[in-house]
This record gives structure tokens, sequence and C-alpha cells, in this order.
């Protein structure tokens, strides 16, 4: 991942495809480094969001200004930049006494 986050794409159709999203981001300056669709592993369908990942800072902040809002399969898609690094997991401890 790139030092300035990846694009967190988000409001999908659960049969949206990653050339789609590509078709989206084509419309805007700059360079697609990658795109990675979030799939359930169950049922194969999409989960509604994606991250994009642009090739500089300044294309990142462009595409999520100018595409924020725009539509694929008829839905209006949110952009945001997301979140550096993985979130740390959750750890539950039981304590009988």
């Amino acid at each position: 991942m790139t030092k300035f986050g990846k694009i967190l794409v988000g409001n999908l159709a659960c049969d949206t495809e990653e050339s789609s999203i590509r078709e989206l981001f084509e419309q805007t300056e700059g360079t697609i480094v990658s795109v990675d669709l979030a799939v359930d592993k169950k049922n194969g369908k999409g989960r509604g969001y994606a991250l994009v990942e642009m090739s500089t800072q300044t294309e990142t902040s462009q595409a999520i200004q100018n595409l924020n809002g725009a539509e694929i399969n008829g839905r209006r898609v949110n952009m945001s930049l997301s979140e550096e690094g993985p979130k740390p997991k959750k750890r539950l401890f039981l304590f009988s006494f």
C-alpha cells in the first residue's frame, strides 16, 4: 500500500465487477495502480465496497473529489480515503473465578 492510502469506494451493488470500477476511475486524470473488490468467500458476491489505489497522492485526492457521488450500476457510490494499515484484532478474554 502506498504511504497516502487507498480510496474506499462504498455503496456498491453486490453484482458490481472490477471492470465497472476501473471504467469509472478512467474518467479522471491519473493511473490506477490496483482495484481490490471485496468479495464474500462463502457466496462469491460482492460485499459492497472496493479499495482503489492511484499512483500519486494528488491523483488520489482528485479522484475522490471528482468521482464521489458518481453512479455505478445505478447506485451512487461514496468515496473516502481509507485508513492506513490493518486494524488490530479484537480479543475477548474470559476469566472464571
